[in-house]
């Protein structure tokens, strides 16, 4: 819908534009609603269920991460789904402990450290559950994940396997050959299996 309104300011706007702004049309993927949402006494911006997930999950603006951890957050509570700790859990865990005894606590979990003495301290002051898990992208959105991804694109990674896997990008990126051919069908195939997953949960309810 934003699209429409710009294209609409510049002057550019075309039928399809035009159709969305009237409430014809779906705000997310510009098809047109079904005949029930266009019935009096009804209000619906959307096609689909879908459609406003996905509106939900790309919203910008300060609120769009939190968005996305708290919906990944309720599929996957927290669990890093590379190394199977729980990330949140230890959150909690630390978040409860003294700062003194916070990097103890750490060491005993076999957690890997910041790299830098001030990162170490702020964690060590003022834990926060941004920490100690990630919602990552499994394509990355460099490499072509982004966009109109949903849920299945994403999982929770624990902070030391996020950058495991953001140092494997930027080497990708950096060697100019993005994501292999093999790796790529591996991943695709990890978010296809997701997105059935998801599909059928939702359908359940």
């Amino acid at each position: 819908k934003e699209r429409a309104i710009e294209n609409t300011e510049y002057g550019t706007e075309t039928e399809v534009d035009q159709a969305v702004l009237d409430g014809l049309a779906c705000a997310w993927c510009a098809d047109a609603l079904p005949r029930a949402s266009l019935e009096d006494g009804v209000v619906s911006s959307y096609c689909s269920h879908k459609c406003a997930e996905m509106r939900r999950l790309n919203r910008g603006g300060m609120h769009a991460s939190t968005n996305v951890r708290a919906q990944l957050f309720a599929l996957e509570g927290g669990v890093c789904r590379k190394c199977g700790v729980d990330a949140h859990a230890l959150h909690t865990r630390i978040e409860a402990l003294a700062p003194p005894e916070r990097l103890n606590a750490l060491i005993n979990a076999r957690w890997k450290l910041p790299n830098t003495g001030l990162s170490l301290d702020r964690l060590l002051q003022s834990p926060r559950e941004g920490d100690f898990w990630q919602a990552d992208h499994i394509v990355a959105v460099a490499e072509g994940g982004g966009g109109n991804c949903g849920l299945e694109n994403l999982q929770t990674l624990c902070v030391p396997c996020h950058q495991v896997e953001t140092n494997k990008l930027r080497t990708r990126l950096r060697l100019g050959g993005g994501v292999s051919d093999k790796d790529y069908e591996k991943r695709r195939k990890q978010t296809d299996i997701r997105s059935a997953f998801f599909t059928a949960k939702k359908a359940k309810h």
